[in-house]
Order: C-alpha cells, then sequence, then structure tokens
C-alpha cells in the first residue's frame, strides 16, 4: 500500500478510491487513451479524461464516458475488449464508426 490515496469524484457522480502504487505506469500513452484524445479532439462530449498529478510527479487520468451519446457506448466496449485482451482499431476508425453511429440516427456529428 503506498503512502498517499487517491479520492476521485468522477463525471458520473461515483466516488473512486485509489491506491496509486497498485496502478500500472505507462511512460507511452496506452492507445485507450490515444482514442479517447482523439474523440475528445473531434468534439465529441461523451468521453471526458481528467488529469491528477500525483505526490511523485507521476499522473493518473481518469476516463469518464457518457454512455447515452454514441461515442460513450463506443469507447466502453472498446475498454471491455481491451479487458478481454482483444486489440482496438485506430483512432481514425473509431471515429469513423462514431461519425456512422451519429448519421443512424440522424444527427450531425
Amino acid at each position: 500500500m503506498s503512502n498517499s490515496i487517491v479520492f476521485y469524484h468522477g463525471r458520473d457522480d461515483s466516488l473512486y478510491i485509489v491506491d496509486p502504487d497498485c496502478l500500472p505506469n505507462f511512460d507511452d500513452a496506452p492507445p485507450l487513451l490515444c482514442i479517447a484524445a482523439a474523440i475528445i479532439h473531434a468534439g465529441y462530449v461523451g468521453v471526458i479524461i481528467d488529469e491528477k498529478k500525483l505526490l511523485n510527479g507521476r499522473f493518473i487520468h481518469c476516463l469518464s464516458t457518457n454512455f447515452a451519446t454514441p461515442e460513450g457506448r463506443i469507447f466502453a466496449g472498446l475498454a471491455e475488449a481491451l479487458s478481454d485482451g482483444k486489440t482496438v482499431p485506430s483512432s481514425a476508425a473509431v471515429l469513423e464508426s462514431i461519425q456512422r453511429e451519429y448519421h443512424r440516427y440522424g444527427v450531425q456529428s
């Protein structure tokens, strides 16, 4: 157990209590984080990244999704697939899927 505990109030209105020593550390951004950044950069609001700086100088990235949006549902599916050991598509392919979902519902994305 570490000397610090992170309390994070997520955008989903849940309180998360995290021991930072139990989290994996990455020097390069994992694919899922890169996809989340691409979704946000494209202007979609259903995926959010919050970043918190820890006392040891490292950062924790907290991802929140809104399941009421196509990007939130698609991103959650990607996270589940990745945890099952499957590979995730490229950011461009994910953005195309999101755009198709919005067009399917007749909404301009």
